[in-house]
């Protein structure tokens, strides 16, 4: 009776606030746990799910990385120069040491593509039958070379192999690393000729980042491990410095691909991978209760979520008890507001009743009283306000020529030598615009525009920006149209360089081959997808596509005054760049004076 009389003492709000407490308290406890066990066992199969595709997706990008691997050992095995280089120092067949210098040129200038074409590459090595070494090429300086017995073991692999790859992993010395050594991968094979026949030995020393990146989305939130094994389940990865305490067993590469294993009082989830193409494996292994600790996170959400609903409640019933107080409160303190002058004040209208009807009437008062004084003082601001628009309209011209005036000595007195080379070379942009379209320049005077152009550009660039102009002095005087360059050019800047916050780069050559004139404009900004491409280079435009119309415009001038095979060319790839090509016939200003005659 004592805790009945208590609750009734209470007030409303507080009975209110506790009752809807206790309900949203029991409907978020009934529903959690239900929901937590529901979903436990859906989060477990759907994670593995998720997992078993990563595994198979970090397969397909190791396949392609090995793929590429392959391309450029057999572009060094197959390639005739390197053979003949190998081959004919290897037996003594050389009479002087010019010839055998001529022989090693011939084989670095084969590889030096190799160098740009594959940055994955740590050091390269070619040796000959009797282990003799003619070319070490140390493309970074990360990793120290390889010693004799390094090598004699290497050799001992590929002796036993049929000719292709043998992968090793391996920690070779490094100065630049604070442990004193870099992990990397080891891959040497026979080189053999096209008639198969052998000749030399081909290692290939890569850094293990190019291995291992195919596997980062399954470690990047460092949950599991993962293992990557060759053709003769030898381990690759992780290194043997990096390797846990598990140890692989034969039960890895045998039994079903995807199942749980028990290990003491944990279970792990495995899942095994095999490429058909390379004869890899790619196991990873990951602990279950590293799922369900995630899955955990529901309950304590939930739990959350009942406390800020308590306390939203709360709020929502003192808001509710001041409801019906409120508009009179705001009504108050509205004519208090009229009577201190503020006659631009307006109550905001919640309701529809009474209280509504007394805030409207108030409100269409206030606007009368309001209207009534600003029509008494609205011509006298309507007169002022002209009078300053006309002063403003004579004073402005003489204010913007005096302040060009001013800068331009000022600039000369301080002898502002930056400032000065842009106003400089805006000049020249402005009076080489003045002449006729049709009147034809020169390649030499159109690049020197553009330089122009590149110089203002470059003035504004907030990121890195290099620019890189390279005329074969054969070409300068060939004549073209004025600016034929500069609506390219300006596309590159609008559109590709646009939110790019990594390092810009332009690149613009000129050559003469024959009687023509090749031009490349190539920029490493957003480029274009394949569709969009085609969409520029054809006729039908949307109105609203600004590098088309410079870029057809360009098309359109080449093929009225040269027509085939003559005109414009482009490649693209989202992310890398934009390649431009220009095709023009070689004619100087001789030629061009014949051709009038």
């Amino acid at each position: 009776m004592a805790m009945l009389s208590g609750l009734r003492a209470l007030g409303f709000r507080t009975k209110l606030l506790a009752g809807i407490s206790v309900i949203v308290v029991l409907t978020f406890c009934i529903t959690g746990i239900a929901t937590y066990r529901i979903y436990l066992g859906l989060f477990e199969e759907e994670v593995s799910a998720q997992h078993r595709k990563a595994s198979e997706q970090a397969m397909t990008q190791l396949e392609f990385r090995i793929q590429e691997l392959y391309r450029i050992s057999n572009a060094i095995v197959f390639n005739k120069t390197i053979e003949d280089a190998v081959t004919g120092l290897a037996t003594n067949r050389i009479d002087t040491p010019y010839e055998r210098y001529a022989l090693q040129e011939s084989m670095i200038t084969e590889l030096q593509q190799v160098k740009i074409d594959a940055p994955q590459l740590q050091s390269l090595y070619l040796y000959d039958l009797n282990g003799t070494n003619y070319y070490h090429g140390l493309m970074k300086e990360s990793a120290e070379p390889i010693d004799a017995s390094l090598f004699e073991e290497i050799r001992g692999r590929v002796e036993q192999s049929s000719g292709q790859l043998v992968w090793m992993n391996k920690a070779l010395p490094s100065r630049i690393e604070r442990s004193g050594t870099r992990d990397v991968i080891i891959a040497s094979r026979w080189m053999r000729n096209k008639e198969l026949g052998m000749y030399g030995m081909l290692v290939m020393v890569i850094d293990e980042q190019f291995i291992s990146r195919s596997f980062r989305e399954m470690t990047a939130e460092g949950e599991g491990q993962v293992y990557l094994f060759d053709q003769y389940n030898r381990m690759l990865f992780p290194s043997p410095n990096q390797a846990d305490q598990t140890q692989p067993d034969n039960s890895w590469f045998t039994g079903p691909a995807s199942r749980i294993e028990q290990e003491g009082n944990n279970s792990v989830y495995f899942t095994r991978n095999v490429s058909l193409q390379l004869s890899f494996t790619l196991v990873s292994r990951v602990s279950m209760s590293d799922f369900l600790s995630k899955s955990r996170r529901i309950l304590n959400v939930h739990v959350l979520s009942g406390l800020v609903s308590i306390l939203l409640s709360g709020l929502l019933i003192m808001l509710l008890g001041n409801r019906l107080l409120q508009p009179m409160k705001e009504l108050v303190q509205a004519m208090r507001g009229i009577r201190a002058g503020r006659f631009d004040i307006r109550i905001r209208i919640r309701s529809s009743d009474e209280l509504g009807y007394i805030a409207e009437s108030f409100n269409a008062m206030a606007a009368n009283v309001e209207g009534l004084i600003k029509e008494v003082y609205m011509r006298q601001l309507s007169e002022r306000e002209a009078e300053l628009k006309a002063l403003q309209a004579q004073v402005n011209p003489h204010f913007l020529y005096n302040t060009l005036n001013g800068l331009y000595w000022k600039l000369y007195l301080q002898h502002d030598l930056e400032t000065a080379e842009l106003v400089s070379s805006l000049s020249e942009l402005l009076k080489y615009s003045l002449a006729p379209v049709w009147k034809e320049t020169t390649l030499q005077e159109e690049v020197r525009q553009i330089r122009n152009y590149l110089a203002i550009q470059s003035a504004f660039l907030e990121n890195d920006f290099e620019a890189r102009i390279e005329i074969d002095p054969e070409a300068d005087d060939c004549l073209t149209p004025r600016f034929i360059l500069q609506p390219l050019v300006e596309n590159v800047f609008v559109h590709a360089f646009k939110g790019q916050s990594k390092p810009k780069l332009l690149l613009i050559r000129a050559y003469r081959e024959m009687d023509e004139v090749k031009i490349e404009i190539v920029d490493n900004g957003a480029g274009m997808e394949p569709e969009k491409l085609g969409r520029v280079l054809q006729e039908e435009q949307v109105a609203k596509e600004r590098p088309s119309l410079g870029v057809r415009s360009v098309m359109r001038r080449i093929d009225i005054l040269y027509g085939e095979p003559y005109g414009l060319r482009m490649t693209s790839k989202p992310g890398e760049g934009t390649t431009i090509q220009l095709l023009l016939p070689y004619r100087t200003s001789a030629q061009g004076l014949e051709e009038h005659e």
